[in-house]
C-alpha cells in the first residue's frame, strides 16, 4: 500500500498459500458454492493489504460477493472495504462505491443487530466524507434502535466521524446530550458522556448537574468517566472544585474499586482539606485490605506512600489501620 495511505488491517501470507490469477479469483468470487467464495475474498484482502490493486475485481465482489447473506462474507466484506483503494489514479472517488455506499445504507437497516453494530463499527475507519454523507440518516436512526448494542455502536460511529469531519453531523452535542437524558443502558450512556466529554465539556457538564443526586446509581464505567471530567474542569476552572467535591465523596463509597481508587486520587488534587485527604487515605487503606491482587495493593500502596510525603500528620491518624495493612500482608 501507498505509505500516505491509513492502514487498520495488517494480514500476513501463509508459506502454504495458494498463487491465484486475477481470472481464477474472478470466477471463484462468481462461485455459487459459499466456502470458495469465502476463500477468494480472503485471497483478494491479502493480495491487497500486500500491495496489489484488483481495480478488475470490483464490479464482480459488488455483484456476486456483496448480495450474499453469509455472515462470515458479510464480515469479509467490511475487511475488503476498508482496505481496498477508493480512489482513481485522478484523485476522485470511484464511481463504483456509490454502489458500496447503499449496500452499507441497507446493512444500518437490516434486522440482525450484529449485522448493524458491526457496519457501524466498520464506518468510524472510514476516511472518506463522501461516502459517509449519504448515511448519516441512517446511521442517526441506529440511535433509537431496541438493542443496545446497535445504539452502543452507532454513538461510537458519530463521535468519529463528527472528530473528523464535524459538518456532517454539526448537531451531534446536541444529539448526545438529548440521548444521553433518555438511555438506559449503562455503557450506551458512557460511549455517549464520553463523546461530550472530549468534543463538549460544557454538554457533559449540563448533564452531569442535572444528575449530580443520581451519580450514586450510575454503572462504573460511567462513573469513571465522571471523574475524568469533574478532574479536568477543576483544573480549567478552580472555581468550580466545590461545587463537585461532593460527588467525588460520593464516588468513594462506590461499588467499584477502580473507581473508588479514581476517586481518592482526584480528591487529593482538588482538595488539600485534612478531611478530604482523611477520606482518601481510608479509602486507599480500605482497598488494600479487600483487594486480594499483590500488583493492585503494591500500586495503591505506592499512592499512600506519596500521602505521607506531603501530608504525614494525616497518616498519623490513621496509624491503626496501617498496622491491619502490615498484618494482613505479612498473612499473604
Amino acid at each position: 500500500m501507498a505509505a500516505d495511505q491509513v492502514c487498520f488491517t495488517l494480514i500476513g501470507l501463509l508459506p502454504e498459500a495458494k498463487s491465484f490469477s486475477e481470472q481464477q479469483l474472478k470466477d471463484d468470487l462468481q462461485s455459487n458454492n459459499v466456502d470458495v467464495k469465502r476463500e477468494a475474498l480472503k485471497e483478494v484482502i491479502r493480495l491487497i493489504v500486500n500491495g496489489e490493486r484488483f481495480s478488475h475485481l470490483l464490479m464482480t465482489v459488488i455483484r456476486f460477493v456483496m448480495p450474499s447473506q453469509d455472515h462470515m462474507i458479510k464480515k469479509l466484506l467490511l475487511l475488503f472495504w476498508e482496505v481496498v483503494p477508493k480512489y482513481g489514479p485522478d484523485g476522485k472517488l470511484l464511481q463504483e462505491m456509490i454502489l458500496v455506499c447503499d449496500a452499507y445504507r441497507k446493512d444500518l437497516q437490516h434486522p440482525n443487530e450484529f449485522i448493524r453494530g458491526s457496519t457501524l463499527r466498520f464506518l468510524c475507519k472510514l476516511k472518506e466524507p463522501e461516502l459517509l454523507e449519504p448515511l448519516m440518516p441512517a446511521i442517526q436512526q441506529c440511535l433509537e434502535h431496541r438493542h443496545a448494542y446497535v445504539r452502543r455502536n452507532a454513538v461510537l460511529a458519530i463521535f468519529t466521524i463528527y472528530k473528523n469531519f464535524d459538518h456532517l453531523i454539526p448537531d451531534a452535542p446536541e444529539k448526545m446530550l438529548r440521548f444521553l437524558e433518555q438511555e438506559q443502558d449503562a455503557s450506551c450512556k458512557r460511549n455517549a458522556f464520553m463523546m461530550l466529554l472530549h468534543v463538549s465539556q460544557s454538554s457533559a457538564l449540563e448533564y452531569l448537574v442535572s444528575r449530580l443526586d443520581q451519580v450514586h446509581n450510575f454503572g462504573d464505567i460511567l462513573q469513571l468517566i465522571i471523574v475524568e471530567l469533574i478532574y479536568k474542569v477543576c483544573h480549567t476552572k478552580p472555581s468550580e472544585r466545590l461545587r463537585f467535591v461532593r460527588c467525588i465523596y460520593t464516588l468513594l463509597q462506590s461499588s467499584s474499586p477502580a473507581v473508588r481508587y479514581e476517586a481518592a486520587g482526584t480528591l487529593i488534587t482538588l482538595s488539600s482539606v485534612p478531611s478530604a485527604l482523611k477520606a482518601a487515605a481510608s479509602c486507599y487503606i480500605n482497598l488494600i485490605l479487600k483487594e486480594s491482587d499483590n500488583n493492585v495493593k503494591l500500586i495503591v500502596l505506592s499512592r499512600l506512600k506519596d500521602l505521607r510525603r506531603y501530608h504525614e500528620r494525616i497518616l498519623q491518624d490513621l496509624v491503626m489501620d496501617i498496622v491491619q495493612i502490615i498484618g494482613k500482608l505479612y498473612l499473604v
